[in-house]
């Protein structure tokens, strides 16, 4: 059973965008998977170096399309981003340090975040990209 289903609530309406936030929840239901499979430390860290990538990636796109249109809350929109970018690299590190496991809490941290982002941030700027043409 998946830890994080794709919904139609999570659908922005621009086939980039849904794709990639698709991906992602398949990259956060891998990294559930081997947590509880107990797999190793390294499928972990393989994990969460490439849900980094990932991430950074699609934050890249979707900052893209927003600059390219002119999106109004383009600076707030980016912040959000840059906050979970953070948070995610932080959580890097402390794997490659042998500090830290993925505990439950990040996963729920992660699925919470990525379910509110998309349903309530991502939608705010749908419209506009629809109207740019952006679908």
């Amino acid at each position: 059973m998946p830890f994080l289903n794709w919904e139609p609530r999570y659908q922005v309406g621009v086939a980039l965008i849904d794709e990639q936030h698709k991906g992602l929840f398949d990259q956060i239901n891998v990294l559930y998977d081997a947590m509880q499979a107990g797999q190793g430390r390294e499928e972990i860290k393989r994990t969460v170096a490439f849900l980094a990538q990932y991430t950074f990636d699609h934050f890249k796109a979707e900052e893209g399309l927003m600059q390219s249109t002119g999106y109004p809350g383009y600076r707030e929109h980016k912040a959000i981003h840059d906050d979970l970018t953070r948070q995610v690299l932080e959580l890097q590190a402390k794997l490659e340090k042998g500090s830290q496991m993925v505990s439950l809490a990040v996963m729920h941290f992660l699925r919470d975040w990525l379910s509110h982002h998309i349903s309530e941030v991502d939608r705010k700027m749908t419209p506009h990209l629809n109207q740019s043409g952006i679908h």
